[in-house]
């Protein structure tokens, strides 16, 4: 059974997402069976865009954490963290996938399902990163950033995937031929039933600043950086909107 919008995290509740997974009285998948091959691209592209830089963003607020926080456990989980977002440290040692940032990964994926190259811009070039000014951020903001990304991660892997399937039943693509790797990886590393999944490992990053959690300024910081990919999302989920009422 499909749940409620309302029921998923955070940002994970945006029309972006009802859009482009599974279910939810979503319908996008005869739009993408109608579109031409330049609009695939431009839908796809977009659909990448919503999450790319707030992957990017990941990967600054663990190693922003990891600059900040003066507890070796806390400062090593979070270094760890960043050099897994960075590609440094992927789940297979020597993989093709080393060295790659994971939202390159994403769009990577994303390539092999058309067979063209997605041009885009440096995640570090978006509105919302700049806004949100993770690389000057203080412990309390790195770590709500952190904390809201993790536990919005197991979602955006299931409705990327969804949006996937869809595209490669439209497109007519066999699996054989689509790059995985983003996908397969944080199927596994995604999660909290055990400890060397990132939600059970940044439970313990955060344990010696746990009472930063209940502060107004956690909360704050929270509800700013929502909202400001909530904007972001916005912004993507409307040209999305306009390319499927073109087809």
């Amino acid at each position: 059974m499909i749940k409620d919008a309302s029921t998923y995290p955070y940002f994970m509740e945006h029309s972006f997402w009802k859009t482009l997974r599974i279910g939810g009285n979503s319908q996008i998948i005869k739009s993408l069976i109608q579109l031409g091959p330049s609009a695939r691209k431009l839908l796809i592209t977009e659909a990448i865009k919503g999450f790319y830089p707030i992957s990017y963003a990941s990967m600054l607020s663990f190693k922003r954490f990891s600059d900040v926080a003066d507890d070796p456990e806390s400062k090593a989980i979070a270094y760890m963290i960043y050099e897994v977002e960075k590609g440094d440290r992927p789940l297979i040692e020597g993989s093709e996938m080393t060295g790659i940032l994971h939202c390159d990964q994403l769009k990577m994926m994303f390539e092999s399902l058309i067979n063209e190259t997605i041009e885009m811009p440096s995640p570090e070039s978006f509105d919302v990163l700049k806004k949100a000014k993770i690389s000057d951020a203080n412990i309390v903001k790195s770590m709500a950033i952190c904390d809201i990304i993790e536990n919005t991660a197991p979602y955006v892997i299931h409705f990327y995937q969804d949006f996937l399937i869809q595209c490669q039943v439209a497109f007519d693509v066999s699996s054989e031929n689509v790059k995985r790797g983003y996908l397969d990886e944080h199927n596994l590393t995604e999660g909290d039933s055990c400890s060397e999944q990132h939600i059970e490992m940044l439970d313990k990053m955060k344990g010696k600043y746990q009472e930063l959690e209940v502060s107004e300024e956690y909360e704050f910081e929270k509800n700013n950086f929502i909202e400001l990919v909530n904007d972001h999302f916005s912004d993507h989920h409307s040209k999305i909107l306009e390319i499927l009422k073109a087809a």
